[in-house]
């Protein structure tokens, strides 16, 4: 069964599985339109900005017998409070940036052996793997391209390190606009 890692443990560690996860395909837009008395709508200045996404997901116990179960929903409890990175099993080089606002229902999970927890995450997955540019020995004027393999215009960290005895000077950084 698949399962999912938040705060650096699997789902196995805890015997539980999950029975689906609701990611949706795209977080929803966020609204920067603004009524004007007088007229008739509302103006839309655009934005391109996205709200946090909902994940919920669906977990069951993986039969776990009935005087183990209160402390198993203590652990997951543990397990799910503070803020963390989520993936899954399906998606291993993808992440979110997750924390759980809402209540789980240990009740529910206790007597029936399934619950839903829902993570609020940062709009877009980060890859796991985080796509480096490597340059050693770069003497005199070196162009170099550095990209991102994502969906969605992204930031990026450049440093720079003088592993050399001679002082660096004049380094000149310039984005050309891409596709994205």
């Amino acid at each position: 069964m698949i399962g999912f890692f938040f705060n650096n443990k699997h789902s196995n560690d805890f015997g539980i599985a999950m029975e689906q996860a609701s990611r949706g395909l795209l977080p929803s837009l966020r609204r920067n339109d603004y009524e004007i008395s007088g007229r008739h709508g509302t103006v839309d200045y655009g934005n391109e900005t996205y709200n946090t996404r909902q994940i919920t997901i669906d977990i069951c116990f993986i039969s776990e017998d009935v005087p183990q179960l209160q402390l198993k929903a203590r652990e997951i409890a543990y397990w799910l409070s503070g803020k963390g990175t989520l993936y899954f099993d399906d998606e291993p080089d993808k992440a979110y940036d997750a924390r759980v606002y809402e209540a789980v229902d240990t009740e529910q999970l206790i007597r029936c052996k399934r619950a839903s927890v829902t993570f609020e995450c940062q709009p877009f997955a980060m890859s796991i793997n985080y796509f480096q540019n490597n340059y050693s020995n770069v003497s005199n004027y070196k162009e170099m391209e550095v990209m991102s393999k994502g969906t969605q215009p992204t930031p990026c960290i450049i440093i720079i390190k003088n592993t050399g005895a001679i002082n660096i000077s004049n380094i000149e950084i310039i984005r050309k606009a891409g596709n994205r």
